[in-house]
């Protein structure tokens, strides 16, 4: 269990990929929208969540600290590792929260044609194994 938790801290909290989602949101914004309040609006909400992302891995860094510390004295309790666990817990859960709302008021802030080009979906892989050819089907 112990060794789980420390796994999920560490390789479990790193937010690279996040952020250059953000980043590449923003560049994307500047160039899809034009300069007004509801571009520097959609700039803002991005901001803030890079900030909140960047918050959340120095709260990871210091969990993980705070566990190793724990973790490193001989007679740490149940308790106090449960505190630590449920601590990052709930950072975690409002990271998450803050990022669902983030992404709402950015939703309210970009009409529906200019959703789609800031993030356009990745067009699907077919996979010939499970889709049968012309050949494959006979009547």
């Amino acid at each position: 269990m112990l060794i789980a938790l420390i796994t999920m801290m560490l390789l479990g909290g790193g937010s690279a990929g996040l952020l250059g989602y953000i980043a590449e949101a923003r560049g994307n914004v500047k160039t899809v929208m034009e300069r007004d309040d509801r571009r520097k609006a959609a700039l803002a909400t991005l901001k803030d969540m890079k900030k909140r992302t960047n918050a959340r891995d120095k709260q990871v860094k210091k969990s993980s600290k705070e566990l190793a510390a724990a973790l490193s004295q001989s007679d740490i309790n149940d308790a106090d590792l449960d505190a630590i666990w449920d601590h990052y817990i709930a950072e975690v859960n409002q990271h998450n929260y803050d990022m669902l709302d983030l992404r709402f008021q950015l939703k309210d802030q970009l009409t529906r044609e200019e959703w789609q080009q800031v993030f356009p979906v990745e067009p699907e892989v077919e996979d010939s194994a499970s889709t049968p050819s012309e050949q494959d089907v006979t009547l």
